[in-house]
């Protein structure tokens, strides 16, 4: 197998070439609409596929899935807030079962639908579209798209499952964009900016928040998680700790900073909902170990009637470690919220969050990565600070040439507001069927 191949398949190497660079397929680094347009394909940044023919119409199926096996140190997990389709499961843990296609009629319209299966313990069976929204080409080289997508906030906010390089999303992109990111149901318009030989890319959009599932669900991974405390013997101690204050305050009793559930302000209502606009800014730099960089932000109504804006800055670069390829990668996240207690008290507060992650193919399909990060946790809002810190080592198996299988053994180190260190340990295995030019370089 050849070394583009080899790159388009590695697990964590996904980045280490150039991931805007409009390869035929890359399933761990798709770039799901925020720089495509900048790598090459100049009439449409949703869309980088290969015409085999001259057909009017072409269709790419493709399926995803992910499971993980492992545990943590944490009673129930509950208290680490991993995000959308991480494993939270000690044992097994069926993270999604990805379906979905890319449909071109002609050469500027084209439909994009994903949908997602999953599964715990304590949800049991659940499905969601993650995203479905048609793209077309306009003159001027101008494209819009409207439907459900992923907002184009930064880099890892427009990753689906399998295409992300660690088991979890960062803390900072759940915590301030929502659980499962940002996801958008409106329209977006994008275009080169003039004189700038397709180097910067200019995106705006306006919609709203998509209700997740996981979000209704939360009340019954509350309970389990305050019958671990429960049983882990904590519960009585935390009590005891924090009754007094609750009582002056006002306050609920704090589970540990898991999102709304503790102080002033429910945390699940500081996330944009009805009506937001977003947008971001990006280029490819002419500089050296940098290949792209990019600021986002998105503002608009919250779940507490009130407005709640969120900025974000994010870079990439590749080098060489010892003549192999590397990549490095860093975020950071800045959200001020509008509020309003039980009360009806207006108030506000704001966040920040922040990380750093890098990788390298250190021989043919191996490849290992380490990222660590930040978030400034806020106690209004009940949200604790933490660090995190994880490394991982994937090994690529190819199974021909439009399937092949990611295993990655990851190890995370988990910092909970200065009060208690949790390990896990995760095998994760995924999966990716269906042709290289499925489409998600959308």
């Amino acid at each position: 197998m050849n070394r583009a191949a080899t790159l388009l398949l590695c697990p964590t190497l996904l980045l280490a070439e150039d991931p805007h660079a409009g390869h035929d397929h890359d399933h761990h680094d798709h770039d799901h609409g925020h720089a495509a347009h900048l790598a090459g394909s100049a009439h449409h940044p949703h869309l980088d596929l290969k015409k085999e023919s001259n057909d009017w119409f072409h269709f790419h199926p493709h399926l995803n899935a992910a499971f993980a096996v492992g545990g943590s140190t944490s009673e129930k997990n509950f208290g680490l807030i991993r995000g959308s389709h991480a494993p939270i499961d000690d044992t097994f843990n069926l993270q999604g079962i990805e379906l979905g296609a890319v449909m071109e009629f002609g050469e500027r319209i084209s439909v994009h639908a994903n949908h997602n299966v999953f599964w715990d313990r304590f949800d049991g069976w659940d499905s969601e579209w993650e995203e479905a929204f048609a793209a077309v080409d306009l003159p001027g080289n101008l494209v819009l798209r409207g439907g459900q997508f992923f907002a184009p906030f930064g880099h890892e906010n427009t990753l689906h499952l399998h295409d992300r390089q660690f088991v979890e999303p960062p803390i900072s992109m759940i915590r301030l964009l929502g659980e499962e990111g940002l996801v958008v149901q409106g329209a977006e318009l994008s275009w080169p900016l003039p004189g700038t030989n397709d180097r910067w890319l200019l995106r705006l959009g306006y919609g709203q928040g998509r209700n997740h599932g996981h979000g209704a669900t939360r009340e019954l991974r509350r309970e389990a998680y305050f019958e671990g405390v429960e049983n882990a013997g904590e519960h009585h101690d935390e009590e005891e700790d924090h009754d007094h204050d609750h009582e002056e305050e006002g306050h609920e009793h704090h589970g540990h900073g898991f999102a709304g559930n503790g102080g002033v302000y429910d945390a699940e209502d500081a996330y944009l909902d009805d009506g937001f606009f977003f947008g971001r800014l990006e280029a490819r730099p002419e500089w050296k170990g940098v290949k792209s960089a990019g600021i986002s932000f998105a503002a608009g109504e919250n779940g507490f009637g009130r407005t709640t804006w969120t900025a974000g800055a994010d870079v990439f670069g590749e080098y060489e470690a010892a003549g192999r390829p590397a990549w490095w990668r860093s975020e950071v996240f800045y959200r001020s919220v509008e509020a309003r207690d039980r009360a009806g008290i207006k108030g506000d507060y704001d966040e920040f969050g922040i990380y750093a992650a890098s990788g390298v193919e250190f021989a043919k399909d191996w490849t290992t990565g380490a990222r660590i990060e930040w978030a400034s946790g806020n106690r209004m809002s009940g949200n604790e600070r933490r660090w995190r810190a994880a490394a991982n080592v994937g090994r690529a198996f190819h199974l021909g040439s439009h399937a092949d299988i990611h295993t990655r053994l990851q190890y995370t180190y988990d910092r909970l507001g200065g009060y208690a260190d949790e390990h896990s340990v995760w095998l994760q295995f995924v999966l990716n069927l269906g042709a290289a030019e499925h489409g998600h370089s959308h």
